[in-house]
């Protein structure tokens, strides 16, 4: 079951733009063994299940029965395919008509996640045989993160790996990371500019103590009285300088004393608890995922397999499922469908409007715009929607084409107003 926990930051997130990405939802990738009539059938109708996950952000959509019909007549909706090969593999890239799709997912009230996803950075740490820890990065190429990668495409969710460059190392070390700390992940992943920080921990599972290869610890700085000291400097005040103060030293020794490679790597308890892991999978995975503003909810959990490269994909699956349940809209019907009034400032020539109109109908949320009153720069536009009102303010969360108004005192005005910046 997964735990949560309530981190109180007292971050105010009103009017705040979220850092997402414009994801390509309606294309699906496919391997198949040859070009005739029946493996693109086949790939066809994969494709658009891929599409299809993507589109309302829920892995298990497929197994709904009302989803039956649109599966049952993917060449509708393909728009054009092609044949791809990819080390000796030969795939179908299918691109399908993501309006006409949607449409039908209305019809049968299933939800749609729009195109724009909120940004997130993953720290994984992993750990080798003889206890060796290392962070998947932005260059790894390895069987994890080719998993991260895949699993991240196949749901739609933007996903980051870190640089782990010069000013990564000196903010976080392997240790942070095994240690699922949200504090210090978060503080770590501030220069990404992210919505979400996931991370995670994985290692095998053993029976037996590990006997660990730590590096010989860094001799002790020592404090060198005055009399010893090679060579002194004078002030500009006639005060003597030493080249090693007592403070300094002290600020040493108390690093190494609290520094983690002198801590043990697991607790008697913890061991016990990896023993009888290893007897439902070789490998466990520790994840937690959380945002990087407002009330924060950290979700963690354990999962535990014979295969590292599956449990991440897991894991990034159920990271999706909680961003398609999070932000997905559940189209209502039309005897209890929302209509809102909003005015947009800076709407100044025909060429803002058309683009302030299309915005506005584009969204996920949106299902009808009507323009209401156009006084000078200022449009009034009425919206019915789809979803909520607040499933409408969280999408314009996501960038910053429509800021809320704010009063000289920097809070927002009251009801629903908006400053157009293309």
């Amino acid at each position: 079951m997964v735990k949560f926990i309530i981190l109180l930051l007292g971050v105010s997130w009103f009017g705040a733009a979220l850092a997402s990405s414009t994801i390509d939802l309606s294309s699906g990738r496919v391997p198949v063994k040859d070009k005739s009539s029946q493996s693109l059938s086949t790939a066809t109708k994969t494709a658009l299940e891929q599409v299809l996950i993507k589109l309302t952000g829920q892995d298990d959509i497929t197994d709904y029965q009302s989803i039956n019909t649109i599966r049952a007549n993917s060449n509708r909706f393909l728009r054009a395919y092609r044949f791809t090969e990819e080390q000796d593999q030969l795939y179908l890239v299918a691109e399908f008509d993501q309006g006409l799709i949607e449409n039908a997912l209305i019809e049968q009230g299933l939800p749609i996640w729009g195109n724009r996803r909120p940004d997130a950075l993953i720290w994984l740490v992993v750990e080798d045989e003889v206890g060796n820890r290392r962070i998947v990065d932005d260059s790894s190429n390895g069987t994890l993160a080719k998993a991260l990668r895949q699993k991240a495409d196949n749901r739609g969710v933007p996903l980051a790996m870190p640089l782990m460059d010069l000013d990564d190392t000196l903010n976080i070390t392997p240790y942070d990371v095994w240690g699922l700390f949200p504090g210090q992940l978060l503080a770590a992943a501030n220069r990404y500019a992210v919505d979400y920080v996931l991370a995670g921990r994985i290692y095998r599972n053993r029976t037996e103590p590990i006997v660990y290869n730590q590096p010989e610890p860094p001799a002790k700085p020592f404090y060198m009285p005055p009399f010893m000291a090679p060579s002194i400097t004078v002030n500009q005040f006639g005060e003597v300088e030493y080249p090693l103060p007592v403070k300094q030293a002290s600020l040493q020794m108390s690093w190494l004393e609290e520094s983690p490679d002198n801590g043990p790597l697991f607790t008697q308890e913890e061991f016990s608890t990896i023993a009888a892991r290893a007897k439902r999978g070789r490998y466990s995975l520790d994840f937690l995922y959380v945002a990087t503003a407002g009330t924060q909810n950290v979700m963690q959990d354990t999962l535990i397999g014979d295969d590292a490269g599956e449990l991440v994909s897991e894991f990034i699956g159920r990271y999706a499922n909680y961003l398609g349940q999070s932000y997905a809209i559940l189209p209502r019907d039309k005897a209890s469908a929302e209509s809102i009034e909003l005015t947009i400032g800076n709407v100044s020539d025909l060429t803002s409007f058309v683009a302030v109109q299309s915005y506005l109908q584009n969204l996920s949320v949106t299902d009808r715009v009507t323009l209401v009153k156009q006084q000078e720069t200022v449009s009034t536009f009425r919206l019915s929607l789809l979803g909520t009102e607040q499933d409408f303010r969280t999408i314009l969360s996501f960038d910053n084409q429509l800021k809320p108004l704010t009063d000289a005192f920097g809070q927002p005005l009251e009801g629903m107003n908006y400053f157009w910046s293309p």
